[in-house]
């Protein structure tokens, strides 16, 4: 009995130890806790805000305003006058000389032949058809087509130095592009064709209008012409001695304008 009261003695006495320890060390982690709040900063509760939409924009502004560098503006200026001045800028077309044809030349060269060669017909048509054959063969040689950035324009010899004057109203064979009203070729739709058109047609208003009625003009610009859609200017033909597709193409490209 001495024995086991010793032993329950000294369980109690152990028991008691090790919960003074708990205690002990439960206090200190209180007391630890106490301290480390001290030094907490407790955020405040967020409550809701109502945002005024133009104070945000104000300040938006404001901080752009201030984030910009001095020389935005003025970088700002020079950009745009730089692309108005490339708005304003037109595609410049680099001159032009139309190839020459012998086409029609050669067509009234070897009819005028065969003509020559029928009776009656060789003192009559066939000697006239070959004059204009030998007639166009010879301003093959001497005339040119030519387009420079505003004009239009017939020259005389490959140097391309001399305009030459018009033999019908005077004047220089040189005509701008705005003043065009109307072009064609004659036959239409031979320009398509292997042999090619004849004649080829435009009417222009630079000439003086006084001068509008001389030669074929008179028809061109008739009450009749008018009501059947024609627009009133100074009516030349001349014959197709050049090549009709560059020619036709390029009246396109400089836009002359035509009557549909």
């Amino acid at each position: 009995q001495k024995i086991y009261f010793i032993f329950l003695v000294s369980c109690c006495f152990s028991i008691m130890r090790v919960s003074s320890v708990y205690v002990t060390n439960l206090l200190l982690l209180l007391t630890f806790s106490r301290v480390t709040n001290a030094f907490t900063v407790v955020p405040p509760t967020q409550k809701n805000v109502v945002i005024n939409p133009s104070l945000v924009k104000k300040t938006a502004s404001s901080s752009s305003s201030l984030a910009s560098s001095p020389f935005d503006s003025v970088t700002n200026f020079f950009d745009n006058i730089f692309k108005e001045n490339e708005a304003e800028v037109k595609e410049v077309l680099p001159p032009v000389v139309i190839d020459p044809s012998f086409k029609l030349a050669g067509i009234f060269l070897v009819g005028g032949l065969a003509l020559d060669l029928i009776p009656y017909i060789q003192l009559t048509l066939g000697p006239f058809v070959t004059l204009l054959g030998v007639l166009f063969l010879v301003q093959t040689f001497r005339l040119r087509f030519f387009f420079d950035e505003n004009d239009f324009e017939l020259r005389v010899g490959d140097e391309l130095d001399q305009g030459g004057e018009n033999i019908v109203v005077g004047g220089e064979n040189r005509w701008a592009y705005d003043s065009f009203v109307n072009w064609k070729f004659f036959p239409e739709g031979w320009v398509d064709q292997p042999q090619g058109p004849i004649l080829a047609y435009f009417k222009e208003t630079q000439t003086p209008e006084d001068k509008w009625e001389e030669g074929p003009g008179k028809s061109a610009n008739s009450e009749e012409a008018m009501e059947r859609g024609a627009v009133p200017g100074q009516v030349h033909f001349f014959p197709v001695l050049c090549d009709a597709k560059q020619l036709e193409a390029e009246f396109i490209k400089r836009g002359c304008a035509k009557l549909e």
